[in-house]
Formats: structure tokens, sequence, C-alpha cells
């Protein structure tokens, strides 16, 4: 139950909201993580109208910002082809016109695709009031004790990384029990990240040499068992999986020359 409902106009009077330290208020998104949690709220603040829902090119990266819904990535040509498939994967139509970025990074769990990449990429996530520009690496662990700050307000990521990701689903339609997700940069830095199992993806390598990268994901996901997939599955399918990533970042860059 939901006993305030506030809609501000600005970034400026959100936060003003959101700091009431007498109000105790909740930022609301698309609403996808409210209508999933039965429970009741002192209040709401609707950020719908708080200038929060842009894409820009800022330098070398792409800037969202987090009231961005899903949909809204797969129309737009500054985001990265498997950043639309993540997408596509991990949710519906219905689910993509309500969601908004932010939202799903803030309740997403280790099975989300989407979440997966955008740790590969080394996502930058801005936090208010401050800004506060924090790694979403370094969030994540965190994300359930405390915030950097009382809103998320954008998300940052390099614009020209090479950019991959596989997965195993027991269906098409099921969600997947194991992702693999490979990010490379110009300078030859290579990042492995493991989804599909837990309250959220890990990262499994993040070096300047791309070797290794199946016995890195093979160690990571050694403990990765539940009811969905033993350990020695999980590590030894990561293992190709992630060799498959690079592979396939070696022919997008031997296609390019």
């Amino acid at each position: 139950m939901i006993k305030e409902y506030y809609r501000p106009e600005s970034l400026e009077d959100a936060l003003k909201l959101l700091t009431d330290r007498e109000k105790f208020l909740s930022p609301l998104g698309g609403g996808t993580k409210i209508s999933r949690h039965r429970m009741d709220y002192d209040g709401v603040v609707d950020l719908q109208s708080a200038g929060l829902d842009k894409i820009g090119v800022e330098g070398q990266g792409v800037k969202v910002g987090a009231m961005v819904r899903l949909e809204t990535l797969l129309g737009h040509e500054e985001i990265h082809p498997e950043i639309k498939r993540a997408v596509s994967i991990d949710s519906n139509q219905n689910i993509r016109n309500m969601a908004s970025l932010g939202g799903w990074l803030v309740s997403a769990d280790g099975r989300s695709i989407l979440s997966t990449v955008l740790l590969a990429l080394d996502a930058t996530l801005t936090w208010e009031p401050g800004p506060k520009r924090v790694q979403m690496g370094n969030w994540l662990p965190l994300r359930d004790i405390e915030a950097p700050g009382v809103l998320m307000t954008s998300m940052e990521w390099h614009l020209h990384s090479y950019l991959t990701f596989e997965y195993v689903a027991r269906s098409p339609k099921d969600r997947p029990i194991l992702i693999v997700a490979a990010a490379q940069w110009g300078s030859g830095r290579t990042r492995i990240v493991l989804g599909g199992y837990g309250k959220m993806p890990i990262v499994a390598m993040d070096g300047t040499e791309s070797p290794g990268a199946d016995a890195a994901a093979r160690d990571a996901y050694a403990e990765a068992a539940d009811k969905w997939a033993t350990a020695d599955y999980r590590r030894n399918v990561a293992a190709k999986l992630a060799l498959r990533c690079l592979e396939r970042i070696d022919a997008i860059k031997e296609s390019e020359v």
C-alpha cells in the first residue's frame, strides 16, 4: 500500500523529497519492483518527470539516465547490439515498457543477462546527492547493505568496447542458469563476467591478457551450485563459453580489418 505519492518536475525537487528525514519516501521508477514486492510504503517519489530519461554520448562513453525504459534501449543507435540482445532475452515487451534501467539494476539478481553484460563493460553509476560515481562492480556486493546515495541518476560505459555474451537455459523461455559475458577494450584489457547464479553476477577475470579466461571462469564458479545446476556443470561450461566469447570478439576484429 502506498500512503503518499509525489511526482516532482525536476531532479532537485526529487532529491528534496528523498532526503527529507521525516517522510521516509522511496523512489519510484517503472514500478516493476513495487508490483513484485507486496508491502506498505510510507510514500513514493515518481521520477517520470525528473529529467532522468535521456541517452547521450559524452566523449568516448554513452550515458543513460536511470529512468530510461528498457524498451527505449532497443531503439537507440548508440546502444551496443549485445546490450539490446540481453534486454530482449531478459524481459518481455510489457516489462520493457514499464521497467527503467536503474530500477532493473537495483532489483535484478545474478540470472539477469543485462546486469551481467553491463558489469562486463565496467559500467559506472552516478548517485545523488553528490554526485557520487561508483563502479558497478564495487556497488553490487553492497547493494542490499548501504546505497551510495538516495537515488541512482545515470550509468555510463565505454562506447566502442568489444562485447559478447553466451548463455545456457533449460528452455528458450526459461531464465539462464549460466551466463558468460566478455568485454575487451582497445588497450587489450579483457573482462570476463559470470552470471546465472546467486544474487548478482561476478567478475571472473579483468586484466590485459585474455589467455587463461577458461581457467578463470572455471575457478570463479567452483562452488556455484543450486537447484538449477551443479557447480561442476557450471564451471566446466563457463570455461567453454568464455573461450567462445573471446573467439567471437576475435572474429569481429578480423572483420574490421
